[in-house]
């Protein structure tokens, strides 16, 4: 192409070509249709990354739950390889041997790894550990797919540009649709498609529309992969996430919420009575047995063999975190004319506590369930309670830090009886390095109650391994119930959790730097 010189007199100069333009062509000129075409795949390929992204997230859920240590890994593993696919696509771009249709081809059929991985996860936690594993299934399920979506915006800005005055515009174009895309698919997949889809399901289709993506490349950009074979793999795609979501015989539910990865299952337990438990993002967090509908935790019969001596006189019970309701059950039955008011956040969890457990085979008129926010129904309520007990966890070990902090806690006690119970449910060893996070809990509590107890749910077992725990505290110390329970003898150590600095993920995280180990 020319380009006219600042001084009219100046003989036009011929300057070369940027790298990667077309030639001086109709082509080289993009209309408006092709450069739709072409903003439309920038914004496709974003889309897919956040859906991969987020998607994936929950894919390994069932295993890591949703910390922060299993999004780190997803997110990390995420923003490296779009940045090789980037730095690769540039090359893939200019050496003009590599078409964008193959690599978005590539990036279809790679996109079937988390459906025919599934088991990963778990030789990946066994084999490497709980941070590790987490690092090495984000690694083998979700990078390749992305790395190849990452090569997408090299080729198109290429595409696009048709100067080297033009180059900064239209790479940033590209860039926008491309983000525009991912803003999108982060909506669209949280709110909308994991709530109506498993998982499995929407990933194969993800990865199916991406050989579409391909077509549509080829059409645009030329040199167009065989038809037959995208239709073909893409109806193969979806296939193979619809047979990925069928689930064993032991799971009778398998879904996703707004909130959660949610399972319901039914096994035979190590003393053969059958079991059937709610899972939340990996976590058990209600069992009862089928036959009798009673609780089957340690913790929940450990929690009624703390406050038996009291709760018969109690008039009111406010519950934080439902799930499966089981524990607020067992403790209606212990008391009929209790008034018990549950808060859980997930309206679809209870609907499943009724489907699936105890809560749905008779009427219990005065446990009252309201959805919403545990904190945030502490600010609004004017109720008064003779217990409070905090049974609510965002992952596998974790208490939400906006329920652990002093603030939190003086929300809690203000809105007991003078002599009152608060009493809660936590996860945590008994010795370093993962006691950290009791530690800071014991610290926290002793900045609101004058007496606290951390009882033990079961005898023995090594002080390393993750246990319930039973906290009981109150601002009369003479309420506090009397029982022959062994008691942790972890004390407070540390600055006391609040709002502006609770760093709860952190003191959990040396739970998983030293290995998760049940008890």
């Amino acid at each position: 192409m020319r380009e006219r010189a600042l001084d009219p007199t100046t003989p036009p100069v011929e300057t070369p070509s940027p790298v990667g333009a077309s030639p001086p062509t109709e082509a080289a000129h993009p209309h408006g249709l092709r450069r739709g075409g072409l903003f439309f795949l920038a914004f496709a390929s974003g889309f897919a990354v956040l859906t991969v992204e987020i998607a994936g997230a929950r894919l390994i859920a069932p295993v890591f739950g949703l910390s922060a240590v299993p999004w780190t890994a997803v997110i990390g593993v995420i923003l490296a390889a779009l940045a090789l696919g980037s730095h690769f696509g540039g090359r893939w771009a200019d050496g003009r041997q590599v078409p964008l249709s193959a690599v978005l081809v590539a990036a279809g059929f790679t996109g079937a790894l988390p459906m025919l991985g599934t088991s990963v996860p778990w030789l990946a936690q066994d084999a490497l550990g709980f941070i590790g594993g987490a690092v090495a299934s984000a690694l083998v399920l979700f990078a390749p797919s992305v790395f190849c979506l990452g090569a997408v915006v090299p080729y198109l800005v290429q595409a696009d540009t048709e100067s080297l005055g033009s180059v900064g515009r239209r790479a940033g174009d590209v860039s926008a649709a491309a983000t525009a895309g991912s803003i999108a698919g982060s909506f669209t997949t949280g709110f909308v498609l994991l709530p109506a889809m498993p998982v499995t399901v929407l990933l194969g289709l993800t990865a199916a529309g991406l050989l579409v993506l391909a077509w549509v490349s080829g059409w645009i950009l030329g040199r167009k992969a065989p038809s037959e074979l995208l239709v073909l793999g893409a109806i193969g795609l979806g296939a193979l996430g619809v047979l990925a979501s069928r689930r064993g015989p032991e799971t009778l539910l398998e879904a996703q919420t707004l909130y959660a990865a949610v399972q319901v299952t039914e096994t035979e337990w190590a003393d053969g009575r059958r079991v059937r438990e709610l899972w939340q993002n990996g976590g058990s967090s209600s069992a009862e047995y089928v036959e009798t509908g009673d609780p089957a935790h340690a913790y929940v019969e450990a929690s009624i063999r703390i406050l038996e001596p009291v709760i018969g006189n109690a008039r009111s019970m406010l519950v934080l975190g439902g799930a499966a309701l089981s524990l607020p059950v067992a403790f209606e039955r212990l008391n009929p004319g209790m008034r018990i008011d549950v808060v859980e956040i997930d309206p679809e969890v209870t609907s499943l506590a009724r489907q699936y457990f105890a809560y749905g085979r008779r009427n219990y008129p005065n446990v009252h369930v309201v959805h919403d926010d545990a904190r945030v129904h502490l600010r609004k309520t004017q109720e008064r309670y003779d217990v409070i007990y905090l049974d609510v966890f965002d992952h596998l070990l974790t208490v939400p830090w906006t329920m652990v902090t002093v603030q939190a806690l003086e929300e809690m006690a203000d809105h007991l009886e003078p002599d009152g119970l608060f009493v809660a449910n936590v996860l945590s060893p008994l010795s370093e390095p993962g006691v950290a996070f009791l530690q800071r809990l014991r610290a926290t509590l002793a900045q609101v109650y004058p007496d606290v107890r951390v009882y033990l749910t079961e005898r023995g077992g090594p002080p390393d391994a993750i246990q319930n725990l039973i906290v009981v505290a109150s601002r009369d110390p003479g309420s506090l119930p009397n029982v022959s329970l062994p008691q942790s003898a972890a004390g407070p150590v540390g600055r006391p959790l609040t709002d502006t600095w609770a760093p709860v993920e952190y003191l959990q995280a040396k739970v998983f730097l030293g290995g998760v180990r049940w008890n």
